[in-house]
This record gives structure tokens, C-alpha cells and sequence, in this order.
């Protein structure tokens, strides 16, 4: 019974840590991890922001998934982007979300 157990259970994790991930999932998650370093967000803050990415991944696939122009739908990913910002600052502290704030303004002006 003790072998049939633990069978079980090396079984089921290892099927956890195989399991596939997306790269859009991946992204989420790096994205979440740099801004959990960054700005010592909690692991609350940090799921909600992965959530956030997913969210701002999936609108964005819609609109590819659209038979528009270029140029449309460019501006139509721009504006999505757009809001990342506002996503953000609902799970930010204001302290967090200046960071935030500063530390994109500083990858901006150095590209």
C-alpha cells in the first residue's frame, strides 16, 4: 500500500513540474517575477499581476484574430497597451506605483 502511495505521488508531481506553460503564461510570469523583485510585491500583488498580463495578452490575440489593416492594428494594440498602466495601478501601493512608474520612465529614456 506504501509503494502504491508514493507511486502516486512521484507520479503526480512529476506531471506538475512537466507541465506546459505558454509562452504568453511564460511572459505573465516573467514580467510578474522582475516587478516582485523590483517592487517587493507580495505574492498576492504578484498573481494579480501575472493575471493582469494574461489579460492584456488575451485582448491583444482578439484583435490580431481580427482581418483588419496594419496600421489599424497597430493602433488597436497600442491602445490595449495603453492600459497596462491603469491595470497596474489597482495592485499597486502608491509607493510601488511611483517606483513603477520611475523605473519605466528610466527603460524608456534609455532605449
Amino acid at each position: 500500500m506504501k509503494k502504491i502511495l508514493i507511486l502516486i505521488i512521484v507520479t503526480s508531481s512529476f506531471s506538475i513540474t512537466n507541465a506546459q506553460t505558454t509562452p504568453a503564461e511564460q511572459l505573465a510570469n516573467k514580467i510578474a517575477q522582475k516587478m516582485k523583485d523590483t517592487l517587493s510585491l507580495s505574492d498576492a500583488q504578484k498573481q494579480s499581476i501575472y493575471q493582469a498580463n494574461l489579460q492584456l495578452h488575451n485582448q491583444k490575440l482578439q484583435v490580431r484574430q481580427q482581418q483588419i489593416q496594419i496600421d489599424s492594428l497597430t493602433n488597436r494594440i497600442q491602445v490595449i497597451e495603453k492600459t497596462r498602466d491603469t491595470l497596474y495601478h489597482s495592485h499597486l501601493s502608491a509607493q510601488q506605483y511611483q517606483l513603477y512608474k520611475q523605473k519605466k520612465r528610466n527603460l524608456i529614456s534609455n532605449n
